[in-house]
C-alpha cells in the first residue's frame, strides 16, 4: 500500500512539474510571439520612416525638416507637430504642421525658455508632460515631467498649460566620436489633447523617427555648408565670381519680359595700387583691407542687390531696380567714402608709409547700355562694366566711368594698367 501511495505521489509531482513546464513554455511562447510581432512592427515602421528620411539627407535643411514633420504626423497622429534645428546652441523652428496654433508660428524664429524643448535639449533626453503621470515604456529612455524634480516648474508645453495637453519632445542627436557626448542638433515636438495620451508605440515611434531624422538632418546641414562654401568667398564673405554671375543672369532673364521695374545696374570695381599695398605691408594686411572694402560693398548691396568678389582685388555689385542716374550717384558716393577712409597699416605700432587706397569703378546698366534683346545680356553687361572700369583706370584712377550717351562697345580689349 505504501509503495502504491509513493507511486501516486511521484505521479502527482511529475504531473505538477509537467503542468508548470507547460505553463512556462506557453508563457514563453506568448512572449516570443509578442517579441516577433513587435519586431515585425518595428521593421515595418522602419520601412515607412527610412526611405523618406534617407532621401531627405540629399535635400536642404528646410526641406529635410518638412519631411520629418510629414513622417511624424503620418506615424504619430497629433494636433501639432514641430521640427526644431539647433543653430548656435538655440532651437530654431525648422518646419511645422498647419493645424492649431502652429499655423501662427514662423519658421526661422528662435524658441527658448522653460519648456519641454529646452529641458530635452539641456538634458539630452526625451521628455513627456501632461495632466497626469505618463504611462511610459520601460525600454525607452524618457523622462516624465510630472515626476522629474525640476519638471513641476520647468519643462511644460510650448503653449498653454500642462493640464490641457500632452506634449512629447525627443531630441535629435549627432554622434561626435568615441568618448564624446552626442550633440543635440534639433528636436521633434508633438502635442495632443488632454484626453489623448501617448501610447507606448507612439513614444517608440517618435524616438525611432528622431534617431533617423538626426542623421538626415546632420547630412543636410553638412550639404548646406558645403554649398555655402562653394557660393561664398571665404575671405570676404561675398558671393564667389561663379555664383555672382549665375545670380546676375537669373535676375536679368527675369526682367527681360517685364516692361517696368527691370533695371539692373552693375559696378565693376578694382582697387587702385593694391599690389603696392600688398607688397609694402604684407598679405595679411592686404587681406584685412579687402575685408574692409567688402564690408562697405555689402552695405551698398543691402539697399537692394548683391555683391561678389570677382577675384584678387576686383569686386562686382549689382543694384536692382535702380535707374542709371541713381546707380552712378551711388557709385560716386561709394568711391568718395573709400577715398576718405583711413586704411593706414601700422603693424606692431610702427609707422608705415602712407599709400592711399582708392577704387576705379565702371558702371553699366541694363537695359540702357545693354538692350533687352541682346544675346546673353548678363555677359554683355559684365563686359560693358569691365570696359568702363578700365576707362576709369586710363583716366587716372579713383573715379567712376560710364557710357554717357549711347550703348557702349563691348569689344574693348583689356590691357594691364
Amino acid at each position: 500500500m505504501s509503495v502504491q501511495l509513493a507511486g501516486w505521489a511521484i505521479a502527482a509531482v511529475c504531473a505538477s512539474v509537467a503542468a508548470a513546464v507547460f505553463v512556462w513554455q506557453h508563457r514563453r511562447i506568448v512572449v516570443l510571439r509578442r517579441q516577433v510581432h513587435d519586431a515585425q512592427q518595428r521593421l515595418a515602421l522602419l520601412g515607412q520612416i527610412a526611405p523618406p528620411l534617407t532621401q531627405a539627407a540629399l535635400e536642404s535643411t528646410p526641406q529635410t525638416c518638412e519631411r520629418i514633420v510629414e513622417r511624424l504626423l503620418a506615424l504619430v497622429p497629433a494636433q501639432t507637430a514641430l521640427c526644431f534645428v539647433a543653430v548656435d546652441g538655440r532651437m530654431t523652428l525648422g518646419a511645422k504642421s498647419d493645424a492649431g496654433y502652429a499655423q501662427f508660428l514662423r519658421t526661422g524664429d528662435e524658441y527658448a525658455g522653460d519648456t519641454i524643448v529646452d529641458w530635452a535639449q539641456r538634458n539630452h533626453c526625451a521628455a513627456v508632460v501632461g495632466p497626469a503621470r505618463a504611462n511610459l515604456p520601460s525600454d525607452v529612455a524618457i523622462a516624465d515631467m510630472c515626476v522629474e524634480p525640476a519638471g513641476m516648474r520647468l519643462g511644460g508645453p510650448l503653449v498653454g498649460s500642462r493640464d490641457r495637453v500632452w506634449a512629447l519632445c525627443v531630441p535629435m542627436m549627432q554622434h561626435r566620436g568615441y568618448g564624446l557626448r552626442p550633440a543635440v542638433i534639433g528636436a521633434i515636438y508633438v502635442e495632443r489633447t488632454h484626453d489623448d495620451p501617448f501610447a507606448h508605440e507612439d513614444i517608440r515611434t517618435a524616438c525611432a523617427i528622431a534617431r533617423l531624422a538626426g542623421d538626415a538632418l546632420a547630412r543636410s546641414r553638412f550639404s548646406d555648408e558645403v554649398k555655402r562654401e562653394a557660393q561664398v568667398d571665404q575671405l570676404t564673405q561675398l558671393l564667389t565670381a561663379t555664383t555672382f554671375r549665375k545670380r546676375l543672369r537669373e535676375e536679368i532673364e527675369t526682367r527681360r519680359s517685364h516692361a517696368q521695374d527691370r533695371d539692373v545696374a552693375l559696378f565693376f570695381i578694382d582697387t587702385d595700387k593694391f599690389k603696392l599695398w600688398n607688397d609694402t605691408f604684407g598679405h595679411a594686411v592686404g587681406d584685412t583691407l579687402l575685408k574692409r572694402l567688402a564690408d562697405m560693398l555689402r552695405e551698398v548691396a543691402e539697399t537692394g542687390g548683391f555683391a561678389g568678389r570677382n577675384g584678387g582685388d576686383e569686386f562686382c555689385v549689382a543694384l536692382l531696380d535702380r535707374t542709371k542716374d541713381d546707380a552712378v550717384k551711388v557709385a560716386e558716393h561709394l568711391r568718395g567714402r573709400i577715398e576718405q577712409m583711413d586704411f593706414m597699416a601700422t603693424p606692431d605700432g610702427v609707422p608705415q608709409p602712407r599709400i592711399p587706397v582708392t577704387v576705379s569703378i565702371g558702371v553699366a546698366h541694363f537695359p540702357v547700355d545693354v538692350p533687352a534683346h541682346t544675346d546673353a545680356p548678363a555677359d554683355r553687361l559684365l563686359e560693358a562694366a569691365d570696359a568702363r572700369m578700365y576707362d576709369a583706370k586710363r583716366e587716372g584712377r579713383n573715379r567712376v566711368a560710364y557710357a554717357r550717351a549711347r550703348p557702349v562697345s563691348v569689344t574693348t580689349t583689356r590691357d594691364h594698367i
